[in-house]
């Protein structure tokens, strides 16, 4: 469906993709949540704008996520000559499953991130939820001891209560983590053996069967998200809302993917804004974290297919 010309201005953040990012360092942390709580995500935020019931949730997992993003930038002209950033970003990716059209992807529930382009073009071309966060991320591949994300937030839902930063999550070694009696990490040869060790920790490869965990850790990486714009003159309501998948693309393996062998955590705060723990059903208090892994690799990210589209009528 064709539109208007994009009309760009001075100071643009919204550039046109596809986009590469170079040396990124993935740090991802998987926790047990509930599968009648991620239903109704993917029934909220898939099913319903879509008008279908295609979407149900993969496995009951989830994956915490912070990541460090060398450089990215666009890469075709005009828009190349734009330069290019780092980012750091923090999220909750979610496996979902298609069942229509027998395929899993990514959903993100949650993700923050410590650069304005990137929660621009985020939000604006492909629907993630980004919001700006400040991030404390070390470099791979060495154990990390935490990793945190503070976003600003409120911490109850009343006109009184004013909006503040705050930490959000930390992944952490558990008390107990550094146990020197075991291997710091194992280091394996390949995206597909990671995800074959996934698949094998967490005791779901007979649930989906390996090739399914390795088609999402693997090239290309499918994701789905809703895009949406609120309606300017009946706020209440959205004047735009697309369900669009599009595929990430891992052109180069840079190191080894590395399983810590650690046990962590995920501390959650439980903000009235930001009501992760609920969404998820996660358990209370410190989140014990299943698997932990690092990886580190470039990749590409393009346009989008839309899966379903709703316009305000004029």
């Amino acid at each position: 469906m064709s539109g208007p010309q994009y009309l760009s201005r001075g100071g643009e953040q919204v550039f046109v993709p596809p986009y590469v990012a170079e040396g990124v360092q993935f740090f991802g942390f998987v926790v047990k949540a509930d599968r009648a709580k991620l239903q109704a995500i993917c029934d909220r935020y898939l099913n319903g704008p879509s008008g279908t019931q295609d979407f149900e949730p993969l496995v009951p997992f989830v994956m915490f996520v912070f990541n460090k993003l060398g450089r990215m930038y666009p890469k075709n002209p005009p828009d190349h000559d734009r330069g290019w950033y780092s980012e750091q970003e923090a999220a909750v990716w979610m496996p979902v499953w298609d069942k229509k059209r027998l395929i899993p992807l990514w959903h993100h529930p949650y993700m923050l991130v410590d650069s304005s382009y990137a929660m621009a073009m985020g939000r604006e071309i492909y629907g993630f939820p980004k919001e700006i966060g400040w991030l404390e991320i070390p470099d791979g591949p060495a154990y990390p001891n935490s990793m945190r994300v503070e976003t600003v937030v409120v911490k109850d839902l009343t006109p009184e209560c004013q909006a503040t930063r705050e930490q959000l999550f930390e992944a952490r070694l558990t008390v107990e983590g550094n146990d020197n009696s075991i291997a710091a990490h194992n280091d394996v040869g390949t995206v597909s053996d990671l995800a074959k060790a996934v698949a094998d920790k967490l005791g779901v490869g007979a649930l989906v069967g390996n090739d399914v965990l390795q088609t999402l850790m693997s090239v290309p990486i499918p994701m789905v998200f809703l895009k949406q714009i609120r309606d300017a003159v009946d706020p209440e309501r959205a004047c735009f809302q697309s369900v669009q998948e599009t595929t990430t693309e891992m052109t180069q393996l840079i190191s080894l993917p590395r399983i810590y062998l650690q046990r962590y955590e995920i501390v959650l705060e439980d903000w009235a804004s930001h009501p992760i723990r609920s969404d998820l059903g996660l358990v209370a208090g410190p989140v014990p974290v299943d698997l932990a892994f690092w990886v580190k690799f470039d990749f590409e990210i393009g346009a989008c297919t839309e899966i379903s589209r709703s316009e305000a009528s004029t």
